[in-house]
C-alpha cells in the first residue's frame, strides 16, 4: 500500500470517527438487531449449514442454474437479459424506459451496484426510491450506510426537514407523522409510475420464481402497480429449487433482523394474467404486463476463477455489518458499493484492486466476528488477506513493514534491537504506571504521546528462563513464548513455567525463536511469513513432546491453521512436519483444562475478576469456557462475566500502529463493559490484548490490573509476580 493510498484511508477513518451522529444511529440499530438475531438463530440450528450447502452447489454449477432459470423465467412470460457488464445492464434497462418516464424503485443492492438510479436520471427519467431509508437518503442527498437500514446515520430532525421540504408544509417531528407523510407521497408516485424496479432475494431455477422479502410493503407495490416490472439481480441469487429460495428468505430474516420470517414475502412467477381481458390491469392492481429480469454477471466469473467464489454466497442480510467493530466506528467509509469487507472483495473482482485498497482493504482487523455472524459462514477476513497478498506481490509491503518483517525473520536481530531499545528508550520514553509512554509525539509510528506501550526487557525470556527439571513428568510440552512474552511480558513466561512445574509437566524451550509470522500473513507478505515459519517448524519438530503450548492465541493460530496453508504446495516431507506440529498445538487454557488433571490451587486470590475473550482464541480456536473454568477454580476469586465478552478489543497487532485512533475507539467500548463489572482485575489469554487494555485503562484513569489467566493461576499456586 502506497503512502497516498494510506493517506486516503486515514482520512476516511478520521471522517468516520468524527461523524458521531451517524455512529449514534448505527449503535441504536445494533442495540435492537444484535440481541434479536442472537436470540433467534438458535431456533434454527441447521439453517446456516443448509444455506451454505445451497449456495455452494449453486455457485459450483452457476452456468447450469443460469440456463435453467432463464428457461423457466421465459416459460412464464418473463424477458431475461444476461448482462456481462454494468454498461450492458444499464443500456438494456434504459431501452425499456419511456422518455421522461416515472420509475419507482425498491431497495436493490444490485441496482446500487450498477448505479441504475443516477444513470436513468441522467437519461431524463424521474426515479423515486420507495424504501423509506433509501427515500430519506435520496431527499437528503446522502449515501446508504447499511444494507438493511440505509438511513440509520440520519437523525430524525434532518428527516423531518427534508420531508417537510418535499411536502411543502412543516411536519411534526415524530416517526408516526413522518411515515404518514412518506406513505402519502409515495402512493401518488406508485399509482402514476411507468416502471417498477426491484432486486431479488432469490430466484428459483426450477420454477422461475422471484422471491422478495421486506418489512415495509413497498416492494410489493413496486412489483404490482406499474405496467412494467424490471428485476435486477446478480446471478449468484439463483438457487436450484423453490424450497432453496425459501431458505434464503428465511435466513435473511433470521440473521438480518432477528425475525423468523420477513413481514412481507412476495413470490413472482411470471407476468400477470387478467381474468377479464377488457380490464385495465393497472387500474385494478392486478400486476404488470411485462416482467424483465436482468441477471448480472459483472465480474462474478472472474471472482470464481481467482478463488473468491465464497464472496458470491452472500445473501446481503447485513449481519456481518451488525457485528463488525470497524464498520461500527467508521460506517459507510468502509467498503465499496457493498459495505464492509465483502464490498472490498467486490471491488477487487471487478478488476480494480486499487479501489479495494482505497476503500479499506487494510482496515479489517481479522476478529472473525463477520464470519460467525454470517448465515453462509463466509470467510471474509481470509479473502481480504488473500487480496492483501496480491497487493503485496504488485506493490511490495512498504518500507516500514519490510524493515520490521526482515528483522523478525532473523533470530539474532530482534534481541539486539530490543536490548538497544531497552537501554536507550529512557531518552524518549517515560514510565507511565501501566507501561511506558513517549516523551515525544511519534504519531507517524502509531505512538502518540498519550499511548502506553509495554516496557522492553534487556534480556529475552528465552535467554534467562530456567524450566524446572522434573524426574518423572506427567507430560512433556514445548513452549512457544511469542515476541511479546519473549521481549516484554517475561513474567507471563515465568508464570507458565511455574504452573507447569506445579502440575508435574516438563517444559522444553527453543534456544532461539523468530516471530510466528502472523503479522506478515495478515499483511499479505507471504515471503517473510514463510521464512519465519520454516525456522519455527525445523526448531520445534526436533522436540519429543506431548503438546506444543502457547499463551498467545495468534501464534497458536499461525502454527495450527496458517502453516499448513503456507506449505500446501511444498514437498511431502515438510508437509508432514507441518501437519504433525499443527496437531500438537494447544492453547495453555486448553491444555490445563483438558490434557491434565489440574492440581487444585490452594492460595487465595481475593480479587473481583472479569474475563475478555481474545478473538483468535474464542473464534478461530473455539476456546471460551476453559479459561473461565480455570479462573473459577481459584480460591477467593470473585468472578464477574462482562457483557459481550467476545467483542474485539481493537488491538489487531500492526493494525493498532497503522490506525491507532480507530483501534483506541474500538477499545473504549470494551473498557465501559469492564468498568460495569466493578472488577479489580481484567483477565484475558492474549498478550496483545493485555498490552492494548493497559493502554486504554491508563488513558481512562481506570485502576484495573491486567493479567493472563496463567498469571492468576501462578499466584494461586503461591508465586509472586
Amino acid at each position: 500500500m502506497g503512502q497516498d493510498t494510506y493517506k486516503i484511508i486515514k482520512n476516511k477513518v478520521t471522517e468516520g470517527l468524527q461523524d458521531l451522529e451517524s455512529r449514534k444511529g448505527r449503535f441504536r440499530a445494533f442495540e435492537a438487531i444484535r440481541p434479536a438475531m442472537l436470540k433467534m438463530v438458535p431456533d434454527y440450528p441447521e439453517l446456516s449449514n443448509r444455506l451454505r450447502e445451497i449456495k455452494t452447489y449453486s455457485i459450483d454449477h452457476l452456468e447450469e442454474v443460469i440456463v435453467q432459470a432463464q428457461r423457466s423465467l421465459e416459460g412464464k412470460g418473463c424477458n431475461v437479459f444476461v448482462a456481462q457488464t454494468t454498461e450492458e445492464a444499464q443500456n438494456y434497462i434504459a431501452g425499456l424506459i419511456p422518455p421522461k418516464g416515472l420509475i419507482v424503485k425498491s431497495k436493490s443492492n444490485a441496482g446500487k451496484e450498477i448505479n441504475i438510479s443516477h444513470y436513468l436520471e441522467d437519461q431524463g427519467a424521474t426515479v423515486i426510491e420507495t424504501d423509506l431509508g433509501d427515500r430519506i437518503n435520496q431527499l437528503a442527498k446522502s449515501e446508504a450506510s447499511h444494507s438493511l437500514a440505509p438511513a440509520i446515520h440520519i437523525p430524525i430532525e434532518r428527516v423531518t426537514e427534508v420531508f417537510s421540504e418535499e411536502a411543502g408544509t412543516k411536519l411534526e417531528c415524530t416517526p408516526e407523522a413522518l411515515v404518514v407523510a412518506a406513505r402519502q407521497r409515495l402512493r401518488n408516485y406508485l399509482i402514476n409510475a411507468d416502471i417498477g424496479v426491484s432486486g431479488a432475494n432469490a430466484i428459483a431455477a426450477d420454477t422461475g420464481s422471484i422471491f422478495l422479502t421486506e418489512n415495509e410493503g413497498n416492494i410489493r407495490a413496486v412489483t404490482m402497480m406499474p405496467k412494467t416490472h424490471i428485476v435486477i439481480a446478480g446471478v449468484e441469487k439463483i438457487v436450484p429449487t423453490l424450497e432453496d429460495a425459501m431458505q434464503v428468505v428465511r435466513a435473511a430474516a433470521v440473521y438480518g433482523v432477528g425475525q423468523d420470517i420477513g413481514t412481507y414475502v412476495s413470490v413472482i412467477s411470471g407476468v400477470s394474467e387478467s381474468l377479464d381481458p377488457d380490464l385495465d390491469q393497472q387500474a385494478h392492481g392486478q400486476g404488470p404486463k411485462e416482467v424483465h429480469v436482468v441477471l448480472l454477471k459483472n465480474g462474478r466469473q472472474e471472482a470464481i476463477r481467482a478463488g473468491y467464489k465464497e464472496s458470491l454466497y452472500c445473501i446481503n442480510c447485513g449481519s456481518c455489518l451488525n457485528f463488525c467493530p470497524v464498520y461500527a466506528e467508521v460506517g459507510s467509509r468502509y467498503g465499496y458499493k457493498y459495505l464492509g469487507g465483502r464490498g472490498l472483495v467486490f471491488a477487487a473482482f471487478h478488476g480494480d484492486l486499487e479501489k479495494s485498497e482505497k476503500n479499506g482493504l487494510s482496515l479489517c482487523i481479522g476478529c472473525q466476528k463477520c464470519k460467525t455472524a454470517c448465515p453462509v459462514q463466509m470467510p471474509t477476513p481470509e479473502m481480504l488477506w488473500k487480496l492483501r497478498e496480491t497487493a503485496v506481490e504488485k506493490e511490495g509491503v512498504g518500507w516500514k513493514k519490510e524493515a520490521i518483517f526482515s528483522m523478525l525473520t532473523k533470530s539474532k536481530s530482534l534481541p539486539t534491537v530490543t536490548k538497544l531499545a531497552a537501554t536507550f528508550g529512557k531518552f524518549v520514553l517515560k514510565d507511565s504506571g501501566q507501561g511506558m509512554s513517549s516523551r515525544l509525539p511519534l504519531s507517524s509510528l502509531g505512538m502518540p504521546k498519550e499511548r502506553v506501550i509495554p516496557k522492553l526487557t534487556g534480556k529475552s525470556f528465552l535467554t534467562k528462563a530456567k524450566p524446572k527439571t522434573i524426574a518423572h513428568p506427567l507430560k512433556t510440552v514445548g513452549f512457544f513464548p511469542g515476541c511479546v512474552v519473549n521481549y516484554s511480558e517475561t513474567d507471563l513466561g515465568e508464570a507458565l513455567l511455574h504452573v507447569m512445574a506445579e502440575n508435574n509437566v516438563a517444559v522444553k524451550l527453543a534456544q532461539e525463536d523468530v516471530c510466528c509470522g502472523i503479522p506478515s500473513i495478515v499483511s499479505g507478505d507471504m515471503a517473510h511469513a514463510k521464512a519465519m515459519a520454516i525456522k519455527n517448524i525445523e526448531m520445534y519438530s526436533k522436540f519429543e513432546m506431548d503438546a506444543l503450548v502457547f499463551v498467545c492465541p495468534s501464534c497458536a493460530v499461525a502454527f495450527k491453521e496458517e502453516y499448513p496453508k503456507l506449505f500446501a504446495e511444498d514437498a511431502p516431507e515438510i508437509q508432514q512436519k507441518v501437519k504433525k506440529l499443527a496437531e500438537s498445538v494447544r492453547d495453555i487454557n486448553e491444555f490445563l483444562f483438558h490434557d491434565i488433571q489440574l492440581k487444585a490451587p490452594d492460595k487465595k486470590v481475593s480479587e473481583k475478576v472479569t474475563y475478555h475473550d481474545p478473538c483468535h482464541l474464542a473464534r478461530s480456536m473455539g476456546v471460551k469456557e476453559e479459561p473461565r473454568n480455570l479462573l473459577q477454580q481459584i480460591p477467593g476469586l470473585d468472578y464477574a462475566e462482562m457483557k459481550d465478552a467476545d467483542t474485539c478489543c481493537g488491538f489487531g497487532g500492526s493494525f493498532s500502529l497503522s490506525f491507532y485512533e480507530l483501534s483506541h475507539r474500538i477499545n473504549e467500548g470494551k473498557l465501559r463493559t469492564i468498568a460495569d463489572t466493578q472488577a479489580t482485575i481484567l483477565a484475558t489469554s492474549c498478550p496483545g490484548c493485555m498490552v492494548h487494555f493497559r493502554d486504554g485503562i491508563s488513558q481512562n484513569n481506570m485502576k484495573q490490573k491486567v493479567l493472563h489467566t496463567v498469571q492468576l493461576l501462578s499466584q494461586a499456586y503461591g508465586r509472586r509476580p
